[in-house]
């Protein structure tokens, strides 16, 4: 009845332990997604402030390049290079891939600032259109006016501009199942904890049972009861270990993004021999 009892409050306590990070999961995927609304909306104001939310809390330099694309949407070029060349200096391990990126972004918004760009009536900084040139003045009229050619047609007082893409503001590295990784990933070290105290009692366990092996015919009673109980205790915390690993991994795969899933093989196995016992967590993912 003890065991069940420790069993049940092991339990309540992985319940609680796993809570949390799903929690703050969630609640980060619900930010990122009112940041991407606001962005897309014309409301680049709450969107930045929304993901500078984000980086200080999760550290994560992707929410840097997502207020550069939100000011990229919004025609802010400007605030949109300053936030990409903040992303360069502060994600210092990316790949070259999403460097690219980034400095792509950074040529882009350049490219429609033009060489003279002036701010507008908002305070957002816009490419400099040139006038068209005007037509020569007709020349003065004449008792008999002799017919005027006409003028060829004129360029367009407008030049076409690169259009900058629209797309939802997420990193080179965004991933939206993150949270779900997070959560593997505590989960996966709540059951290593439990496996480490299930090895610490499998050695009270096999000390106790050296120790009354020892006392002959009249072993200690206090001995033989801690002795099992240490083995029951070892035998509850390699159960919740083992689930607690198998949950993590399961939810770290689901975890992954779509296209790396079919590639991706993970197991689990008991490892048993002599003065040995826990678990094996193998995977590649």
């Amino acid at each position: 009845m003890v065991a069940m009892l420790r069993l049940g409050l092991l339990a309540k306590m992985l319940v609680i332990l796993l809570a949390a990070p799903l929690a703050h999961a969630a609640g980060t995927e619900a930010k990122e997604r009112a940041a991407r609304k606001a962005c897309l909306s014309g409301d680049y104001a709450k969107g930045v402030e929304i993901l500078s939310d984000l980086f200080i809390d999760t550290k994560d330099a992707n929410h840097i390049f997502n207020q550069g694309r939100c000011f990229e949407q919004n025609s802010r070029f400007a605030e949109a290079i300053s936030r990409f060349r903040e992303y360069l200096r502060k994600a210092t391990a990316i790949s070259p891939a999403d460097r690219a990126d980034a400095e792509k972004h950074i040529v882009d918004c350049q490219a429609l600032l033009g060489p003279n760009p002036a701010p507008d009536a908002t305070g957002a900084i816009v490419p400099k259109v040139e006038a068209a040139p005007t037509a020569p003045a007709a020349p003065s009229a004449t008792p008999i006016p002799a017919p005027v050619p006409a003028s060829p047609a004129q360029p367009s007082a407008t030049p076409a501009l690169a259009q900058a893409t629209v797309a939802s503001p997420s990193g080179p590295a965004a991933n939206p199942r993150r949270g779900l990784r997070i959560a593997g990933v505590a989960c996966g070290a709540v059951g290593v904890a439990s496996v480490a105290t299930a090895i610490y009692y499998y050695t009270q366990a096999k000390s106790y049972s050296d120790k009354v092996s020892g006392q002959g015919a009249n072993p200690n009673p206090a001995d033989e009861s801690s002795g099992k109980h240490a083995q029951t205790m070892q035998w509850v915390f390699y159960s919740a270990g083992a689930a607690a690993i198998a949950t993590g991994t399961v939810l770290y795969v689901l975890g992954l993004p779509a296209a790396d899933t079919g590639n991706t093989t993970a197991g689990i196995a008991p490892m048993f021999g002599p003065g040995v016992a826990g678990i094996s967590a193998q995977g590649a993912f």
